[in-house]
């Protein structure tokens, strides 16, 4: 379901709050809108979602949140900051900040300040081809290109290649998914991977080239389809940086921004 969003400012307390909340714009039940409206909308303040499948624009930035249960928030700032905090629990849960669209020669800028135990921080994100037969996996792609991680998807897919990008050496896997929900529904599709051999600090800034992962997919024969669609059931096929947590066994946090870094020399 997606959801409206409205300003806390304007309460008759108003000179009570603390200034921080202030600012904060939040979720609500009360008026749901139309869903590719969603996508185009832009909020200019800081904004704080907490319910449990939302999309929209924070500034210039896209940003999905979707979870099955739990309790878990992002809070999104205009310039692509980004902070999640979560519950312990058995649920899952991702969301971060991004573009509506994937698209080839994108470069990712980022930086990650704090991470006390995501399953994963990734750059995430879909392809869909609704000519292809549902059948083939191939249809439909959900890719990630892990930077920290507390789970080793390698260990349930196929090895493809190690190749070496911005200095970094990664390798790649695809793994499959029967059944699992998606952009487009409960469908059957691939998981595409790229895996770096050592974790990305915090504190710092990164960049993902995102070109030579589709490259490296493609040598290991796995094509991505179209990245720049709205013709999926559910969600555009977006591209963001996720931070995603699953059964996460205690509370936690992660925080970080992310820019497009591809005119940066």
């Amino acid at each position: 379901m997606l959801l409206t969003l409205f300003n806390l400012n304007g309460c008759s307390s108003e000179d009570n709050k603390d200034k921080t909340q202030e600012t904060v714009e939040a979720l609500t039940t009360t008026n749901s809108i139309e869903k590719y409206s969603a996508y185009t909308q832009r909020y200019s303040k800081p904004t704080l979602i907490e319910h449990q499948h939302a999309t929209g624009h924070v500034g210039n930035y896209f940003f999905t949140h979707w979870k099955d249960a739990g309790a878990t928030s992002l809070l999104l700032e205009p310039n692509g900051s980004f902070n999640v905090k979560w519950q312990g629990g058995g649920y899952n849960y991702v969301g971060g900040p991004g573009w509506h669209f994937g698209k080839e020669d994108r470069v990712i800028g980022y930086r990650f300040n704090e991470d006390s135990g995501a399953s994963y921080i990734t750059l995430y994100g879909w392809g869909y081809d609704k000519t292809m037969q549902k059948s083939d996996p191939a249809h439909l792609v959900e890719y990630y290109i892990l930077q920290r991680w507390t789970y080793d998807p390698s260990q349930d897919g196929v090895y493809g290649k190690t190749f070496v990008s911005n200095g970094i050496e990664y390798s790649t896997y695809r793994s499959i998914r029967e059944k699992k929900p998606s952009i487009n529904g409960t469908s059957t599709f691939y998981q595409y991977w790229s895996k770096p051999t050592h974790q990305q600090s915090l504190g710092e800034d990164h960049k993902i080239i995102f070109a030579d992962h589709v490259k490296a997919w493609a040598e290991s024969g796995w094509n991505i389809p179209n990245m720049n669609n709205f013709d999926a059931s559910d969600d555009p096929t977006y591209q963001v940086m996720a931070v995603e947590v699953f059964n996460p066994a205690q509370d936690g946090t992660a925080s970080g921004r992310i820019w497009d870094a591809t005119t940066e020399k």
